[in-house]
Formats: C-alpha cells, sequence, structure tokens
C-alpha cells in the first residue's frame, strides 16, 4: 500500500505536468481570470448562462476552456460578448483579434465613446441611521473623462438591490438564503449626487485611485461585460461592497488581500487605503455633516452667539462671532431654518448675511471629519465575565455584521446601533450546560440629535430573542418584536442625551404578552478613548409572570486600539420592593 502522504504528491505532481503539457490552461489559476468570472473560493457568485458558458458545471478551467472554443470558433462573437475576458487571453496566450474588433460590436464601441475611464474614483455614501437598509453605507464607482464629443462626464458604476417587502423575518431570509434580485447600474453620477445628497442627506467621500491605463481598460471592458446580466444579491457574500472590491481588485489584484468572509462599503475604503492607491480625497458634504463639523469647529462662544444672533438688537455685540472664517456657513443654516419658522424675516436675514465679514471655503477640512477608514471592523467577537447574587457566567457574543451604542462611534455622524443576527451563548459556574441567551435577528438605534436647523427623530427597532426579568429576579430570555420612538439632543459634541418610549410584544410560544417601556440615557465621549453610558429604563414586564421592573445601567468602554475595546458596566434591576445587582467585565475584538 502506498503511504498516506505519497497519494497526494502524486495527485499534486500530475496536476503540475498536465498544466505544464497545456499552456492554455495556466490563465485559469490567475487572479484576474478569476475576477473577470466572480469566481470566490471556486464557486461562481454570478450564474446567469449570459455571463457563465459553463453555468451548471463552473469550474475557472471550464470557463476557459468555453471561452477559447467560442473564440476559435467565432473570435467576433466572442469580443463582441466578453471583450475584457478576450482582451485578458489575448495578451496571456498571444491570442489575434482582428484590428477592427470594436467596429464589429457597435453597442460596446458606443459604450467606449460615452462612458471614459480617464480618472477612476471609489465613492461612500455615508451611514442613514434612520434607513435600515443604509447603516452601513454604500459604496460604488465613479469613472469620469471627456467623451467623444467633448464634454466632460461622470458616471457611477453601482450594484444594488430593491427592498420589496417590510416583513423583517422575509427580508433576512431573502437576503441571506434565497437571495434577492441584483441591479448593476451605468447611470450618471449626478443622479447619485442628487439623491445621496440633496434628497437622503449622506456625505459622498470620493477617492481618487492610482490605476495603470491597461487595467483601467481591462475594468472598463469588464463592466460591459456585466451589462444585462441577471445578478442574485446576497447581503453577507454578494453585496455593493464584495462587487465593488472585485472590480477594484482588476485596476490592483493585491486588494484581494483585504477581503473576508463577509465584506462591507467600509471594508473596500479600508482596503483602498491599506494598500495605497488611494490619490486624494474630495468630501462632498450634506448638510447635516456640515452643520455638525462647522458647531465641532467654533469655538463655543462664537457658536452660542451665531445661534442667538436673531435675538441681537445690535449686531455690532456680535462683530466677533460674525468675523469667524466659517461664520457664514454656519449661520446661512441657521437663518434658513429661521425664515421657514417666521422667527424673523427674510429681509432681517439678509441684513445679518450682509454683516458677514470673511467667506473662506477652505478653512474647514473635512477629510479628517468622521472618516470611514477610521472606524472598527464590522464583524465583532465579545467575552464576558459577569457576576450577580446568582453567581458568575461566562458570556460570548457573536455579531457578524455591525456595531455597538457603548462601541467606538466617533467616526459616525450619530450616535446609533446595529445588530445582524448577533448570536449570545452563556455558562454559568454551576455547571449548567450552555444556553443560548440571545439571538437578535436584526435591531437598530438611531440616537440622531434633533436640533432647530435639522429637527428628527430617534427611533428603535428589535426582531429576536433576548432576556428579560421574572419575579424572581432571574433572567428569561423570550422572542420579541418591538420598536420605540423620541428625541435626542447634543449637549455638548461629547454629550449625548436621549429620551425613547416604545412598545412590543413578548412570546415563548405557549405564551404572548404585550408591553410598553420608556428608556432615557446619556453618552459622554471622554478623554484618553474613553466613553460612558448611562441609561434607565422602566418596563411594564414580558415574562411568563409579567412584573414592571426599572433598570439602571452604566457602562464604561476603553478603546486601546481601532479594533479593541475593553467594557466595564454595573447594572441595578428593581421590581417592586426587590433589587439585584450585577457587574461585568468584557473584551471585545473586531474584524
Amino acid at each position: 500500500m502506498l503511504k498516506s502522504w505519497l497519494i497526494p504528491a502524486l495527485f499534486v505532481l500530475a496536476t503540475s505536468f498536465c498544466a505544464t503539457a497545456n499552456p492554455a490552461l495556466k490563465p485559469a489559476h490567475m487572479p484576474q481570470w478569476q475576477l473577470l468570472l466572480h469566481s470566490y473560493q471556486g464557486q461562481a457568485q454570478i450564474t446567469d448562462p449570459n455571463f457563465l458558458l459553463s453555468a451548471g458545471n463552473f469550474s475557472p478551467e471550464a470557463e476557459l476552456a468555453k471561452t477559447l472554443e467560442l473564440f476559435h470558433r467565432d473570435p467576433h462573437l466572442a469580443f463582441c460578448r466578453f471583450p475584457a475576458r478576450i482582451t485578458f487571453l489575448a495578451e496571456k496566450l498571444n491570442l489575434t483579434v482582428a484590428e477592427d474588433k470594436f467596429e464589429r460590436c457597435p453597442h460596446l464601441e458606443n459604450f467606449i465613446k460615452h462612458v471614459p475611464f480617464e480618472t477612476i474614483e471609489l465613492v461612500y455614501a455615508s451611514e442613514v441611521t434612520s434607513s435600515a437598509t443604509s447603516m452601513l453605507g454604500h459604496i460604488f464607482m465613479k469613472v469620469s473623462g471627456t467623451n467623444s464629443k467633448g464634454n466632460s462626464v461622470a458616471h457611477s458604476l453601482a450594484y444594488f438591490t430593491e427592498i420589496t417587502t417590510l416583513n423583517p423575518a422575509k427580508l433576512i431570509v431573502e437576503s441571506t438564503m434565497t437571495g434577492m434580485p441584483g441591479f448593476f447600474s451605468v447611470r450618471p453620477f449626478a443622479a447619485d449626487l442628487k439623491q445621496y445628497r440633496d434628497i437622503e442627506q449622506r456625505n459622498l467621500w470620493q477617492f481618487k485611485l492610482s490605476a495603470e491605463a491597461q487595467n483601467k481598460r481591462l475594468l472598463q471592458l469588464h463592466i460591459w461585460e456585466l451589462h444585462q446580466v441577471e445578478l442574485t444579491y446576497y447581503f453577507q457574500s454578494f453585496n455593493c461592497a464584495t462587487l465593488t472590491l472585485e472590480m477594484l481588485a482588476l485596476l490592483n489584484p493585491e486588494l484581494l488581500q483585504e477581503r473576508s468572509s463577509i465584506v462591507s462599503p467600509i471594508d473596500v475604503v479600508k482596503a483602498a487605503t491599506n494598500q495605497q492607491i488611494v490619490q486624494s480625497t474630495e468630501i462632498i458634504a450634506a448638510k447635516p455633516w456640515l452643520f455638525y463639523a462647522i458647531a465641532d469647529t467654533l469655538p463655543p462662544k462664537i457658536k452660542s452667539q451665531l445661534d442667538e444672533i436673531s435675538k441681537i438688537d445690535e449686531l455690532s455685540q456680535a462683530e466677533n462671532a460674525l468675523a469667524n472664517p466659517l461664520a457664514k456657513r454656519y449661520l446661512d443654516m441657521r437663518l434658513e431654518q429661521s425664515v421657514r419658522q417666521s422667527k424673523m424675516s427674510p429681509q432681517q436675514a439678509e441684513n445679518i448675511r450682509s454683516r458677514l465679514i470673511v467667506d473662506t471655503n477652505q478653512t474647514l477640512d473635512l477629510s479628517h471629519y468622521k472618516h470611514p477608514a477610521k472606524t472598527p471592523q464590522d464583524t465583532a467577537l465579545r467575552t464576558s465575565l459577569l457576576q450577580d447574587a446568582n453567581g458568575s457566567a461566562l458570556v460570548v457574543d457573536f455579531l457578524p455584521a455591525g456595531h455597538l451604542l457603548q462601541g467606538d462611534n466617533r467616526q459616525y455622524l450619530t450616535e446609533s446601533e446595529l445588530q445582524i443576527a448577533k448570536v449570545s451563548v452563556a455558562f454559568n459556574d454551576k455547571g449548567t450546560a450552555l444556553q443560548l441567551r440571545e439571538f437578535t435577528l436584526y435591531s437598530a438605534i438611531s440616537l440622531a440629535p434633533d436640533s432647530a436647523v435639522f429637527p428628527v427623530w430617534s427611533g428603535e427597532f428589535y426582531l429576536g430573542f433576548r432576556p428579560g426579568w421574572r419575579q424572581d429576579l432571574t433572567r428569561w430570555s423570550t422572542g420579541e418584536l418591538s420598536g420605540g420612538l423620541g428625541k435626542s439632543y447634543r449637549l455638548h459634541k461629547d454629550v449625548t442625551v436621549y429620551g425613547l418610549a416604545g412598545a412590543g410584544m413578548a412570546t415563548d410560544l405557549t405564551d404572548s404578552l404585550g408591553f410598553v417601556y420608556v428608556k432615557s440615557g446619556m453618552l459622554f465621549t471622554l478623554a484618553a478613548d474613553t466613553k460612558l453610558q448611562l441609561q434607565y429604563i422602566a418596563h411594564s414586564g414580558k415574562a411568563s409572570e409579567p412584573s414592571r421592573f426599572q433598570e439602571l445601567s452604566a457602562a464604561l468602554s476603553w478603546f486601546p486600539d481601532q479594533d479593541q475595546a475593553l467594557g466595564l458596566h454595573f447594572n441595578h434591576v428593581q421590581i417592586q420592593d426587590r433589587k439585584t445587582n450585577s457587574v461585568g467585565l468584557e473584551y471585545s475584538n473586531f474584524f
């Protein structure tokens, strides 16, 4: 019998010999070829027969053989259908492609004439905490240049899906298991600019990328190959970030080193930054971002004078504030709102504007304000040691995608939380078997601050399985669907207060119970990379023997670096005249 190590060795040797004997198969193992097929770990992410010639029996080698077969049978058809593939293979295998190849493909030629790829930018549309589908932001590419008519044009290259249901459970199943219809579009960038900045009020971060001319052309031809292909969108495996990262890797294959099992929009920004292909950064600021950036930059005394300027009888009292370089941009937004609310006439607003001394647009640099590449990674593993009256317990939490309210949210515009498919298990010191403590399908909290300039509601939504309290002060997890609404305010750029009132339904499959609650809290961003959260909850109860309870909690977090956190938290719970306390120490790693 052959030794166990000899069989795989012979297999590798035979495979190497076959590859050497048939040089045409070599490109199948090159990163660019697999990127052109959108093959990941040997699996096809696009299965449309219009895109994959080997659909149903896919492998990079089989697709290469089918592509070469098509080329040798009808080279013009092969190039018109797969111009990027044929261009790549022509270089690697010395294939001869006709000089008039573009003239024979009028639709492709028209695309190249109207969608120039002289400049390529990665565009990140910032998160929207009030939208469940946009809390991770959105990523796409922008290409620009001069078209065949001599006009400067810019186009967005974007992959997205459309939400067709308000049922959260159905949405989760479709987006992660069965898939949703995916759409790849090439459209004027002006349409996206209006949608994201003006309608949704999101920042657009534009990262100009370095790339060789031949790689730009390969990407341009590949975009044509994606034209009219049926795509299936999966939140966790083939989303806007996944496809964008793979397109970027055609410019620089080293970007694939940054790929993980789940790719988020921010991951793509970090990949481009880490691989140093970003030449420059430009921010197109939405009004809320610009307002808060200026507010955080202005000295408190000057900001206070500008806030109250409509009440000042003699503008000379605020000459120092009016002379500040940022005064006009900040005050314009305040005055617009005052006129809308009839707190002053348009003439009064114009009189104040005329007194502004300086208007220097270059005095505010947004390139380092709330930078997406500085946020922690979206996947987290947290280990906690808890101690209460019933003993101690070890709790392990896994969050595949999202971020936490007590986490490092300094690079987000406002305080928020997002949890998708979070799992929490616990093991206590009494030898009890491992228990499922929490399974959150979807949870979101938005604490966008309300202001006179940008009035907004705060809110939260929860769908999943998490603990409540029994009358005997023991934890008891139930299924829960709940939501709340309220207001948040910024007392200072580092201090947020909030209050919410909500209702929901809890069930243990044998009984269901409605409940109501109110909560209030404060969030402090402190020195030395620390954060403090204080929160109070009054709840009508959701256990099998419901009892009203009050809960007071405090959580202190320290962030030694971007992707780690240490936390200490304290909970006090009271049901009627019974009380219990618990403390916990936790460590979180983001990856």
